[in-house]
């Protein structure tokens, strides 16, 4: 039996993540792979709507010391121990999620873990909000990401990322004034969507560091439109600081305002860090109905 820690750090303190993680009303809103509705209490026990159907939940006793240990009886009696902690950080507090697999099926275990990430995300940014803060490094001091919803204003500043995204992995791009000539048309319309990142203090602030780009289009299979995540975008020396989680949850909020229903983005299959950055935030190159594995074709016209 395989066995995964899955962790992120939150900064707020223990207490105040303890008190929303142990808050069984706002379950539903973070904890997607447990709950899907909010749950109804019977007696000790929750009993929630989830992703495996009803199921029973009953959490250990509120404590002082950050243990949020729960049991889960599945619809067909099996019951599963899931140890969740809420620990002390030198940045706020972490919290700590073991993942076993269960059976034999290691894709099955791997998707059990990126659910449990991106659950642990939706909670970081509850708690955060849309600000995310930047650890400090021996290069620049520890700053914040304001993430914004970008407008035509924004055309020179995207049209400058875009350029240096495509130029840092060699691919073909129009300069940095042709495609903020093309940003500035495409943030008119209604079925584009660019959210960005800046630094709101320091030596750099009011640089936009990051972004998103989304194009909106129908779909016969519900009434909203469906979003592709055409790219995302963070500069190099801020990777790995929680901007890019930052900019992508405000994406998957302002696409379900908008409507959406389904998200599609396209990852080179060589490049490993992109897929592991999506796979932990719940996107997969499965059908979720039929577990077929998807590929992405193009022509050139």
């Amino acid at each position: 039996m395989r066995t995964r820690h899955v962790s992120t750090v939150i900064h707020r303190s223990p207490a105040d993540v303890y008190d929303l993680a142990s808050d069984h009303t706002k379950l539903a809103t973070w904890a997607s792979g447990l709950a899907t509705a909010q749950a109804s209490v019977d007696g000790d026990t929750l009993v929630v709507d989830s992703p495996m159907g009803r199921v029973s939940v009953r959490f250990v006793p509120r404590n002082d010391f950050g243990v949020l240990d729960h049991e889960v009886t599945l619809p067909d009696g099996a019951m599963v121990h899931n140890p969740l902690r809420v620990l002390p950080h030198p940045d706020g507090a972490e919290v700590v999620m073991t993942v076993r697999q269960l059976s034999d099926d290691d894709d099955e275990f791997e998707q059990d873990a990126a659910t449990v990430a991106a659950d642990l995300d939706r909670l970081k940014g509850l708690l955060e909000g849309e600000r995310i803060p930047v650890p400090p490094s021996s290069a620049r001091p520890a700053a914040q990401a304001d993430i914004r919803v970008a407008g035509p204003a924004d055309a020179t500043s995207l049209g400058r990322m875009l350029h240096d995204f495509n130029t840092e992995f060699d691919c073909a791009t129009p300069s940095a004034a042709e495609a903020a000539t093309r940003f500035e048309r495409l943030l008119e319309r209604e079925d584009v969507l660019a959210v960005v990142a800046g630094l709101p203090r320091g030596r750099e602030a009011g640089t936009d560091v990051g972004f998103a780009f989304l194009t909106l289009r129908p779909t016969p299979y519900w009434d909203g439109p469906l979003a592709q995540l055409e790219d995302l975008y963070v500069r190099p020396d801020l990777r790995a600081a929680g901007i890019g989680t930052g900019v992508l949850h405000r994406s998957v909020s302002e696409a379900r305002r908008r409507g959406c229903e389904e998200i599609l983005i396209n990852v080179d299959s060589d490049d490993l860090g992109a897929r592991r950055f999506y796979e932990r935030h719940g996107f997969s190159d499965h059908d979720p109905d039929t577990g077929s594995g998807m590929r992405c074709y193009l022509r050139q016209l």
